[in-house]
């Protein structure tokens, strides 16, 4: 059975945008565990709210604690992104994929990994639509839609996995910023996709 670490935030914690003090999805419409009901294997769901690109000593050494508290992991899914990009003015993508391709190479380096990049999967977040708010806003969606060309290059260049998760069609709920459940079923089955054994 296939060890997976996912690492986000609140799109893989499974946020639920309809509820008034931030409740959480039930369990099994959350996409990670989507994805462990069509493989079948394990899957921990190491999402949070608001985290951004690990950058600094404490929260790099919190996701080093983290995924060694795992034990043995076959395979780590990052997609985040988004809340760097939605608390940057102006937003700033450039900044993003500096930091990303940072955590990158700190991934790299941590033994559970060991310097393989086939054991790390880079997704591009679903793309923001906050400009249907207000137009003021749209530069943001504007920027998101620049995740996946960013992340592939970083992708590329370090030798590790990539999928564009703004190539998937996934609904959005009324904040233009969190999946929907029918979006956490979307992306689950779409990752399935990418990841199943070739048969």
């Amino acid at each position: 059975m296939a060890y997976v670490f996912c690492f986000g935030d609140s799109n893989t914690y499974g946020y639920d945008a309809r509820s008034m003090f931030g409740e959480r999805l039930p369990e099994e419409e959350r996409w990670p565990a989507v994805l462990k009901s069509l493989s079948g294997w394990n899957v921990i769901n190491e999402g949070m709210n608001g985290r951004r690109i690990p950058r600094d000593i404490w929260s790099l050494e919190n996701f080093d604690r983290q995924l060694i508290g795992c034990g043995p992991i076959d395979l780590v899914i990052v997609m985040l992104g988004t809340n760097d990009l939605l608390n940057s003015f102006p937003p700033d993508m450039k900044k993003i994929g500096t930091d990303m391709e940072q955590f990158v190479r700190h991934m790299l380096k941590h033994p559970s990994i060991n310097g393989k990049g086939e054991k790390i999967l880079l997704i591009a977040p679903p793309h923001t639509d906050i400009g249907r708010f207000d137009e003021e806003n749209a530069w943001y969606d504007k920027e998101s839609g620049k995740f996946g060309d960013c992340y592939q290059k970083i992708a590329e260049k370090y030798g590790i996995r990539y999928a564009d998760s703004g190539q998937w069609g996934i609904a959005l709920a009324h904040d233009g910023v969190h999946i929907s459940p029918q979006g956490h079923q979307t992306f689950g089955k779409n990752l399935w996709e990418i990841l199943k054994p070739v048969r």
